[in-house]
């Protein structure tokens, strides 16, 4: 019997031939997809959306847009291109001169802010705006305040440079904090705090503890105005 010592036509392949001139893997290539590429199933077809040139994938989309259309029901929705949110900063953002609040509509934190991939770490696009519009933080540890309390906003008229304690007493003032009974952790209620200050007075911080499940160093703190501390009797 003769052997077949021919090696696949296709480029580097140096794969024994094994039918029609070719290996088994790009034979196989050639009688399911018509080619022996890899990837060309509907090899000259692009994507039918207006603007994208990518290959064809399916159901007349590209990858990207097929599955924005598998997962939200319509091509243009659920996705982003690339540099579109650095685009919507330079161009609508930094430019905008009008008094209602911007929202970011990009790329958020879980706490509402607009965030933006700047030398390869994400950055806050109100920090952004802020240095832009009012120059660099004046001090060690400014944070970009809103004059609104929106923290999804990034109108550059709505922020200016503050202090921490100053941040925390707009975000009271406009009813966005998450302190006492609005923290997700919390224990106690207002109620149970003013109580546990007029208990301690005649108790042991242990047997007030006891009492409200906590601990007794906590007891101390809110005795001692520690914690709470803004919660006036």
């Amino acid at each position: 019997m003769a052997i077949n010592d021919s090696i696949c036509a296709v480029g580097d392949c140096i794969n024994p031939a094994y039918c029609k001139g070719y290996c088994h893997k790009h034979y196989t290539r050639l009688h399911r997809h018509g080619s022996t590429s890899k990837r060309s199933r509907k090899l000259g077809r692009i994507c039918s959306i207006e603007g994208c040139d990518r290959a064809h994938c399916a159901h007349g989309y590209c990858t990207m847009h097929y599955e924005r259309m598998r997962r939200h029901g319509s091509p243009d929705r659920g996705g982003t291109f690339h540099g579109e949110p650095l685009a919507f900063l330079t161009e609508k953002v930094l430019s905008h001169t009008g008094p209602d609040c911007l929202p970011w509509p990009y790329n958020r934190h879980d706490a509402g802010y607009g965030m933006l991939w700047v030398d390869g770490k994400p950055t806050r696009v109100s920090r952004i705006v802020c240095e832009r519009k009012n120059g660099p933080e004046p001090f060690p540890g400014a944070q970009a305040a809103h004059f609104c309390g929106n923290a999804t906003c990034v109108n550059p008229s709505h922020l200016r440079w503050a202090t921490k304690s100053e941040n925390e007493l707009d975000k009271v003032k406009h009813g966005t904090h998450h302190r006492g009974e609005r923290h997700h952790n919390r224990s106690l209620t207002e109620e149970d705090v003013r109580r546990i200050r007029k208990l301690c007075q005649t108790m042991l911080h242990r047997e007030v503890a006891s009492m409200f499940g906590i601990h007794r160093m906590t007891v101390g703190k809110i005795a001692r105005r520690k914690r709470w501390a803004w919660l006036e009797d």
